[in-house]
């Protein structure tokens, strides 16, 4: 291969990257999403691999629960049980897991929660924002961050994928054109 050629194969796989660079990257930060939602709902856990902890066993007045309940039956169990209930035990009426926290009572908060935003900050970096996708989801994150932290914060294994799966994408890249 000629010198010429090999500089027009490095110019054309610069303008490939540049091209589907901000594409790939709201893929991966879209499967980024996905890894953290699994670990803060399945396994209960932080980034730093630390439980979130316990819910509340807080006895509040029943009808703070009033009409928040996911069915009928759940409802009526809430009225018809101590006029004392934690959220714990409101959990429990709905058939939710009453111990650890995973921040999932209808499962909305993490339907709009993922990639925010993608785009190129003119230093060769492109950037991707996670957070709330919606009002009620971004105040659910700020509210729950002097407690909890950054609900959605990536562990350290979570950004291993996003490295491997960037650099699997540009050595596909560069195989496919040089």
């Amino acid at each position: 291969m000629s010198f010429l050629n090999f500089a027009n194969k490095l110019r054309t796989l610069s303008q490939q990257l540049n091209n589907v660079l901000e594409a790939e990257s709201f893929v991966i930060g879209s499967e980024l999403m996905a890894l953290i939602r699994n670990r803060v709902q399945e396994r209960k856990e932080n980034a730093d691999n630390v439980a979130f902890g316990q819910y509340s066993q807080a006895l509040v007045p029943q009808y703070y629960f009033y009409d928040k309940a996911l069915t009928k039956s759940a409802e009526q169990s809430l009225k018809a049980g101590d006029w004392f209930v934690s959220y714990a035990t409101f959990r429990e009426y709905n058939g939710l897991d009453p111990n650890d926290i995973n921040f999932t009572f209808t499962g909305e908060f993490f339907k709009t929660t993922g990639v925010t935003n993608v785009f190129n900050n003119n230093n060769g970096e492109i950037v991707v924002i996670l957070g709330g996708q919606n009002e009620r989801s971004a105040n659910i994150l700020e509210w729950q961050e002097p407690r909890y932290g950054n609900i959605i914060e990536a562990s350290d294994s979570e950004v291993d994928f996003v490295v491997d799966a960037y650099t699997e994408r540009v050595v596909r890249t560069i195989n496919n054109i040089i």
